[in-house]
């Protein structure tokens, strides 16, 4: 009785509607075709226009941070193209103690800009936990960098599942993409779109690509018998994909969609078409073995296999020089108007890149200081630092001290520049004690140099000594000495006369520092020989 009561409910809507169920099914077949391609025109404009002002270059260089600290200090060399101005970026660090279960961050980011770090971005967050450190950084640049027209777009790296988890849990995504709240409907008003990936520590492999897109209402209405009928959709593109002829390369996305007797399913989606004038001629299911998605609650999360996009022969190189991808979200409705179909985009965002990179670390490697050098015609200080976690030093420095026979105190502190920022390479630091400080102190004689470097909370004792002399203006440990054997006599004054006739300068020839070699040092140097001084 049921069934027979079903099948008249549905008859009747058939007549009220004028379709016989044939005509639906034909209707529908075609109404989810057009949103589809409609989503897919939409992300194929923009991925167009990206991947025309590819930059093909290293947005973010010597990303690197303190070890698992409370003041977590992360510096990154921030690219000229997103740096014209210092007010085109702006950032956020994120950093968790707790193996990513919380995160701690801080948008506190700026230029340091002084020497050694004239394109040196720094931020610092207070943190607290155990030894480890998972983190990473968001960006929000100028879109003109990239000879786009989009206002800001947000360019982030993403914590890493590294569980492979589905659905991930909110704290395992980073947002990509912000949308304007209120533009559409509720259910279909894209508030962010977020991002992640699962890759093991060790091979830096990605594994899987996890998306979500965030709504202001409920996810996902499906629609009616007789429609409207709706598509959610995250576009993904990879910036540097190209064909051989040079044109703008292919463009893919996830979408979600029911109804319309199973017309459409979710799943990867690829885009093929005219490329250059932006017409999408098809569109085909890649392998969606393991794709996942859930609707719970406001979110739409889905889970695809890497190698379904990396492997596709059209996707591009990758890694590409951004070791990332751009995102953006797209809800569609389509509904019937008598036999006319009439699909409308109900909300669109801008884009967002993705960067599947994140950082983590367990424990911490002893930082290690060699090759103490002082070079005293300039009284240059230089040591190498290495840090095998790749950690920086947020304490570097030199202080010069008496040597323990003059009492062994320490009375000024010289703060010491890299010359790179490769710290797990090796990094030469150096430091000059300047004529002020000689003069301040009055230096002349034997010192010890102390280099103190940290990368922790635990600062330590200075990790190297090095003996020092600094002969005061003139660096010399005795004036005159060009031969350096510790005495005056005429040897010295022969060397110091072939100098004056070659023409050559030897610093310590110069007895009254006056910048040249002439016979005023020679008769100086004369007089300290025949009336050596008591």
């Amino acid at each position: 009785m049921k069934k027979i009561t079903l099948f008249m409910l549905i008859a009747s809507l058939f007549a009220k509607n004028e379709y016989s169920a044939e005509e639906l099914e034909s209707l529908k077949n075609q109404a989810m075709n057009e949103a589809k391609i409609l989503m897919m025109n939409t992300i194929l404009e923009i991925a167009q226009e990206i991947q025309t002002h590819q930059t093909r270059e290293e947005l973010i260089e010597n990303l690197c941070s303190t070890a698992p600290m409370n003041n977590f200090t992360v510096n990154a060399d921030i690219s000229d193209s997103l740096t014209q101005t210092a007010g085109d970026f702006s950032g956020s660090i994120f950093v968790s103690r707790d193996n990513q279960s919380s995160w701690f961050s801080s948008s506190e980011v700026g230029l340091i800009g002084t020497e050694g770090y004239e394109n040196t971005w720094t931020t610092s967050v207070e943190t607290s936990g155990g030894n480890s450190a998972d983190w990473y950084l968001s960006g929000v640049v100028n879109s003109e960098s990239f000879g786009l027209n989009y206002g800001t777009l947000i360019v982030s790296q993403a914590p890493n599942n590294i569980n492979n988890t589905f659905p991930p849990s909110d704290n395992l995504y980073a947002t990509i993409v912000e949308d304007e709240t209120g533009d559409a409907s509720s259910d279909y008003d894209i508030q962010k779109v977020s991002g992640s990936f699962s890759s093991d520590w060790d091979n830096e492999l990605i594994d899987r690509l996890f998306v979500s897109l965030d709504l202001n209402g409920n996810c996902c209405e499906e629609g009616g018998l007789f429609g409207p009928w709706y598509l959610y959709g995250v576009g993904i593109v990879n910036p540097e994909s190209e064909q051989s002829d040079g044109s703008a390369g292919t463009a893919y996305a996830v979408g979600y969609g029911s109804g319309g007797f199973g017309q459409l399913s979710p799943g990867l989606l690829k885009i093929s078409g005219d490329l250059a004038s932006g017409e999408v001629g098809g569109f085909e299911y890649l392998n969606t073995t393991y794709f996942n998605y859930s609707t719970s609650g406001d979110k739409l999360k889905v889970g695809v296999n890497a190698s379904d996009l990396f492997n596709d022969p059209d996707f591009g190189v990758w890694p590409n020089s951004l070791q990332g991808l751009v995102l953006l979200g797209v809800t569609v409705e389509v509904s019937l108007s008598g036999v006319d179909i009439v699909p409308s985009i109900k909300d669109q965002t801008d884009p967002g890149i993705m960067l599947l990179t994140s950082q983590h670390q367990e424990g911490n490697y002893s930082v290690m200081l060699s090759d103490p050098q002082f070079a005293p015609d300039n009284n240059l200080l230089t040591v190498t630092y290495i840090d095998l976690d790749n950690n920086l030093p947020w304490y570097r420095a030199a202080q010069i001290c008496n040597t323990p026979a003059n009492g062994g105190n320490c009375f000024t502190q010289l703060d010491m520049i890299p010359n790179s920022h490769t710290y797990d390479e090796g990094v030469l630091f150096e430091a000059t004690i300047t004529e002020e400080l000689i003069s301040e102190f009055n230096l002349s004689g034997d010192y010890e140099a102390h280099f103190w470097f940290a990368d922790s909370d635990e600062l330590g004792e200075a990790q190297i000594e090095y003996d020092i002399t600094i002969g005061g203006d003139s660096g010399c440990a005795i004036l005159g000495d060009s031969n350096g054997d510790g005495t005056l006599n005429v040897l010295d004054i022969v060397l110091l006369v072939n100098l004056v006739l070659a023409p050559a300068y030897e610093l310590c020839a110069d007895m009254n520092s006056d910048g040249t070699l002439n016979v005023l040092d020679i008769v100086t140097l004369v007089n300290l020989v025949l009336v050596p001084e008591g």
